[in-house]
């Protein structure tokens, strides 16, 4: 349905369902996304779970066959199949106190997907959103992130640079960042998405602070090397 270009190497891709919907999922899943014929590869998707098209951020990878077939040869009206939904670190809907999201750089669609679920059922609980790129021209949605914050009085965002010192924004890693920022993790439910360097540090981060390995949820292909 559209294609945009959200950095310099993200590319937005919104689907509409022409045939086999409606795609059901939860709130940070993924999919199986086809683009062409042994092109396929798993991406999250980023839109809410009741919205009508589906929303998919490609990162262009180095000698990524499939990233780079969506950034060169991708068209509006191509035909693209999506199977799935897949993983487990889905939002819990469920649960009734605090959540943390931690995202580094693509990761940040799964996140988006939770956040506008949680915001659109009226979610009274604090959110708080990490997100970690490496420098100023990796980041996206900003302005997005700016708007459900003035919105939703109990969310806030932090963006942490990784490789620059942009008077902005933040620099460091985005764990340590979020350690730091971070006064308790009681009662929280922590969903992570991103490298798998990133995803490792995170997750023994919020270990050492206390939570529960049951209280964080890291989908295992973000772990894969």
């Amino acid at each position: 349905a559209s294609l945009e270009w959200l950095t310099h190497d993200i590319r937005q891709v919104v689907l509409e369902i022409v045939s086999g919907g409606p795609f059901a999922f939860s709130a940070g899943q993924y999919a199986q996304v086809a683009f062409a014929p042994a092109l396929a590869k798993h991406y999250s998707m980023a839109n809410r779970p009741d919205d009508p098209l589906l929303e998919f951020h490609v990162r262009r990878m180095p000698n990524g066959r499939c990233s780079a077939y969506v950034a060169d040869r991708l068209n509006v009206g191509d035909t693209v199949t999506v199977r799935g939904p897949h993983g487990v670190a889905y939002l819990r809907e469920h649960h009734a106190g605090p959540i943390v999201l931690i995202a580094g750089g693509s990761g940040l669609a799964p996140m988006l997907s939770m956040l506008r679920r949680l915001l659109a059922i009226a979610r009274t609980e604090s959110i708080r959103l990490f997100f970690g790129v490496r420098t100023e021209r990796d980041i996206y949605a900003e302005a997005a992130l700016q708007a459900y914050a003035a919105a939703y009085p109990r969310f806030r965002f932090d963006i942490v640079l990784s490789e620059s010192t942009a008077g902005r924004y933040p620099s460091g890693l985005v764990h340590a960042f979020a350690e730091r920022h971070l006064r308790s993790v009681e009662q929280t439910m922590a969903y992570l998405a991103g490298p798998p360097v990133m995803i490792e540090a995170a997750v023994a981060m919020l270990k050492d602070k206390g939570l529960a390995q049951r209280s964080i949820h890291a989908d295992a292909y973000y772990d894969q090397p």
